[in-house]
């Protein structure tokens, strides 16, 4: 006969047993796919393993797809899906916010045959001269989109007053350098050439981007110069010449399957118009030859000469910064140089007087980023001649952070790096 409180001690012992099957491998799923190396300095790490898991997934499900012959890398379907991981990380949705904000007036158009997103708060609909912020989104030029950098735009454009040109440039590798320049250089011009009748102030013209966008904004302002009112580069990757810097060695270790996977120097072939089989060319500097790391050009991007030591953390690399200049494939760098030392791939190696005469410049910098080093060289070497410049440095932050002020992964870094964004655009404009 059993009694009410033998039964309830056989249901305290089920429940304490052993744990289903499922439920074991579930936990271990979890324990090793959320196995990301977080920034110690974060306090919200849950919140950036999910970030890295679903970037992860992302990648898995690429992967999945091209195996099976479904699709090719960076395909339109590729891209669409990137836009989805994106959003549901933003927003909790893979739509995103929806096209109606009553606080903003959103516009998707083309500008010169180039599509835009534009960004116009609703309290400066009648006002003339109204500032603008022309921005080219990152993703290796080779994905994301204006649709996926949606809710970053609203919250700059509505918090700072500022109307915002997002441009959906085309992307490589089917579209290589100059394409994804060139579509952005025409949409600043237009710009420029119609701010009359887009009730803009021509004075109070800005350019920006993150990632890749703040390599082309820094191109375009070579070109521009004086024509625009500020450059606006965030976490921007500037040079081709070094891939071994101390922040590519110190920050793959963090994130190092996700956002600071070396296997992103496949976006620089993409953009470079290059066979893949160049990618490990590029990680161990053998795509350029020994003649041209002794040369002056070189020296523009030299980390001895533009990278303070206090931004280095780790001590063995901080004091081994020094190059090997007896390595390097000549026959590559002679198919290769045209395009990696002009400063319009390589901003960084623009000479002093290319760099003389820039707008004001705001370069956003993250410690935790693996190109972290090209925006503090560029800041250094502007800083040299007395070009008007600023650098915002995160100690704590990584690549991608900033687009994180909102949502359900919502980081405090992301928060400050965006209200400083804003407040520069309100005091610069």
């Amino acid at each position: 006969m059993t009694t009410r409180g033998s039964q309830t001690n056989n249901m305290a012992y089920n429940f304490c047993g052993p744990l289903p099957p499922l439920v074991v491998l579930l936990a271990l799923f979890l324990y090793f796919y959320l196995d990301a190396r977080v920034p110690e300095p974060i306090p919200e790490k849950l919140k950036v393993k999910v970030m890295d898991a679903m970037m992860k997934t992302y990648g898995h499900t690429v992967n999945v797809l091209v195996s099976l012959r479904i699709t090719e890398p960076f395909s339109d379907l590729v891209r669409k899906i990137a836009d989805g991981f994106v959003l549901t990380m933003v927003t909790g949705f893979p739509w995103g916010l929806g096209p109606y904000d009553p606080r903003i007036k959103i516009t998707d158009t083309h500008i010169r045959e180039v599509r835009v997103k534009v960004y116009e708060p609703v309290s400066s609909l009648g006002r003339p001269e109204r500032p603008v912020l022309i921005y080219f989104h990152g993703g290796g030029w080779s994905l994301l989109s204006v649709d996926s950098y949606d809710p970053l735009m609203r919250k700059i454009s509505l918090d700072s007053g500022v109307v915002v040109i997002s441009v959906n440039y085309r992307l490589s590798p089917q579209f290589p350098f100059p394409i994804p320049l060139n579509d952005c250089h025409e949409v600043v011009e237009y710009v420029i050439e119609n701010s009359k009748t887009m009730r803009i102030d021509k004075s109070r013209i800005a350019i920006g981007g993150d990632s890749a966008g703040g390599n082309m904004a820094a191109a375009i302002s070579l070109r521009l110069k004086s024509k625009i009112a500020m450059q606006m580069l965030l976490v921007p990757s500037l040079q081709f010449v070094n891939f071994n810097t101390t922040a590519f060695n110190e920050n793959t270790l963090y994130l190092n399957r996700s956002i600071n996977d070396p296997d992103s120097l496949m976006f620089v072939i993409n953009y470079l118009g290059l066979e893949p089989k160049y990618m490990n060319y590029l990680r161990f500097n053998n795509h350029t030859s020994p003649s041209f790391k002794q040369s002056l050009e070189n020296e523009y991007a030299d980390q001895t000469l533009w990278l303070p030591k206090k931004y280095v953390r780790d001590k063995v690399i901080r004091e081994n910064m020094e190059q090997p200049v007896d390595t390097g494939d000549e026959e590559l760098f002679e198919k290769i140089k045209n395009k990696i030392l002009d400063p319009l791939v390589s901003p960084l190696l623009a000479d002093d007087d290319h760099l003389e005469n820039l707008p004001y410049t705001y370069i956003m910098v993250c410690g935790y980023d693996f190109v972290r080093d090209d925006g503090i060289m560029f800041y250094e070497r502007l800083n040299q001649i007395e070009e008007e410049v600023h650098l915002a440095y995160y100690p704590e932050g990584f690549h991608n952070a900033l687009f994180f002020p909102h949502g359900p992964l919502k980081l405090d870094v992301a928060v400050r790096i965006v209200d400083d964004i804003v407040k520069t655009l309100k005091n610069v404009l």
